[in-house]
Parts: C-alpha cells; structure tokens; sequence
C-alpha cells in the first residue's frame, strides 16, 4: 500500500517471491519512480488498485482479506496473505543537522556499527541512511549502537 518509491520497490521485491501483488495507491499516479511503474507494469502477478484506500482488515489468527474503497465509494475485498504499508519516510533528523552528518533526504549518516563521524554519538533504526527499513534492521541497530556506545565509553575511562 503506497505510491512512493518505498512501495513500488516493495512491490517489486514482493513481486518475485509471490504470487499476486495487489498495489493499492489513493491517487491514479505514483510519486515513485517512473522507471519502476513502468517494471511493475510488465509483472503479470501485479494488480494496480489505483483510486482507493484499504479501509477494512479481516483476520482469524492471521490476515485474511482487506477491504478497499474506491474514490466513488465503491468497496472490493482482496484475499491476502500480508499487508505492507510504505506510505512514506521522512526523516526527523534537522534539529542534528549540526551534529551529524546527513545525506540529501536527511538521514543520518554512519557506518553499519551505528557509529556517526560525531566521536560518542551513534545512530540506529529508521532515521539511519540505510537501504533496508524494517523492525529487525532497527533492533540490530539499537544493539550495535549500543554495544559500539559501551564501546566508546570504555575507551574513555
């Protein structure tokens, strides 16, 4: 679910390793790339659901189905196995921009122990420039941070 880059680079990935990927998108363009619309377009397992919003989640111990809504009001329901959301990331890194080190989209920058050019200060989860965002990289963050902050401390001692 998404129109950015994020979702259609996931749609892509998705798109190898499953069966159908249903696309929803609230608007009839994408924001993302046209280069990787225009791959996802050639994927015969992918459905464009342009125009709507998921608006309902059924489960039984898992997902079962989603409901979506159309901009008219009208309503289908899709069976799947997962949803994925990637309506977007931004960054809430300026109040840093003196202190670290950010690339163009405002990520901080460091290195994959978490350490930033800023001697003691390190980084971890969603506001890292990354390639991967998801709660496992995150978690590994936070313990490599951690365990490089210990680190740093020690050798202060």
């Amino acid at each position: 679910m998404g129109g950015g880059n994020t979702a259609l680079e996931d749609a892509l990935y998705l798109s190898d390793i499953a069966e159908t990927v249903y696309l929803i998108h609230r608007r009839d363009e994408f924001r993302g790339d046209e280069a990787s619309a225009e791959l996802l377009k050639k994927r015969e397992n992918v459905v464009f659901v342009l125009n709507s919003r998921v608006t309902k989640l059924t489960a039984e111990k898992r997902l079962k189905s989603i409901e979506v809504t159309d901009k008219d009001g009208k309503t289908a329901e899709y069976e799947v196995n997962g949803l994925f959301v990637a309506v977007g990331r931004i960054p809430e890194n300026r109040a840093f921009e003196n202190v670290l080190e950010l690339d163009g989209s405002g990520y901080a920058v460091s290195g994959e122990d978490c350490r930033t050019k800023t001697p003691g200060v390190f980084v971890a989860g969603d506001n890292r420039a990354k390639e991967l965002r998801q709660l496992v990289t995150a978690a590994a963050d936070g313990a490599s941070a951690a365990t490089e902050a210990v680190k740093y401390l020690n050798s202060l001692k």
